[in-house]
């Protein structure tokens, strides 16, 4: 099956790519006179990166460059440093650091915390997509821990939020059931997915129109034919979720839009614990991205 990327505006795509090195080495250090920089600040970072890494790929769609990669690493720690900031900010001490442009910034503990401080689910999610195409979901698996703790509990059935928690139990062995043993086993890990699609079922159900049909609904899908072992499912969940990015409405101008990162994510899951290659034809599927820089 092949499905084809959606078109972005190529002023856009040339506008991420001309002089990159010194506009984002200049954003970034017009931010850090700024003051101290917060979670708005290395999300905006991210995004800059993935604009780049989505222009690079209109010309290498494998995105197999040293560019490449480095543009991807320095994308996840930089929304891993929102998700940091998130949940370590006053309370405990942490650094961040992108390679890309060799700067950083260390925090302490101290000063009072502002309800912006916070990620929502998701900027979480999308954090934690990054994490798992950078291999970094390890380094970082404390933070995303505590980042999710203030919304958690929140509106049970909501898909982003229980892609959160379908996440941290598949990936980091994370059930959420203080009486299950840690790592979580593979029963339990399906069951606490399975939990999460009922929750939503429930909550569209109640008349939450098209709950169903969102991406984190579906993505959650893909993840659970994952958790499963259902090859046949995940194809074509995944196809489904590759569909629904495509049809994107109105004119497109960012080009991070051509590297969609859950399903992007949920590819490279596949592959790197099942040795799944995506079944779907699709440059929005670059090969590095899905098997890992070094070892295609």
């Amino acid at each position: 099956m092949r499905i084809e990327r959606h078109q972005v505006d190529g002023a856009a795509v040339s506008a991420a790519l001309e002089d990159f090195e010194n506009r984002f080495g200049g954003q970034v250090r017009t931010m850090s006179r700024g003051g101290r920089m917060a979670t708005y600040e290395w999300q905006l970072l991210s995004e800059e990166l993935l604009d780049h890494l989505g222009a690079l790929s209109v010309g290498a769609p494998a995105l197999d460059t040293p560019e490449a990669e480095a543009c991807l690493k320095d994308a996840a720690a930089a929304a891993a440093g929102a998700v940091a900031y998130a949940a370590y900010n006053t309370y405990d001490s942490f650094h961040i650091f992108l390679d890309h442009v060799n700067f950083g910034m260390s925090y302490r503990p101290g000063g009072e915390r502002d309800e912006l401080d916070g990620v929502t689910p998701t900027e979480w999610n999308n954090a934690f997509c990054l994490a798992i195409l950078a291999d970094t979901v390890p380094a970082n698996g404390e933070a995303f821990h505590f980042a999710r703790q203030e919304w958690e509990e929140n509106a049970p059935g909501n898909p982003a939020m229980e892609l959160v928690k379908g996440f941290m139990a598949q990936v980091v062995g994370d059930t959420g059931d203080e009486d299950e043993e840690y790592p979580a086993s593979a029963r339990a890990k399906l069951a606490a997915i399975d939990a999460g699609l009922e929750r939503m079922r429930v909550r569209a159900g109640e008349g939450e129109d098209g709950l169903l049909g969102r991406g984190d609904a579906m993505g959650l899908r893909v993840l659970r034919a994952l958790a499963a072992g259902d090859r046949e499912a995940f194809d074509t969940e995944l196809a489904a979720l590759l569909l629904h990015h495509s049809a994107q409405p109105g004119p497109v101008t960012r080009p991070r839009s051509l590297l969609p990162l859950l399903p992007l994510a949920l590819a490279a899951l596949a592959y790197r614990t099942h040795g799944w290659t995506p079944a779907v034809d699709t440059d929005y599927l670059p090969r590095t991205l899905v098997t890992g820089f070094g070892t295609a």
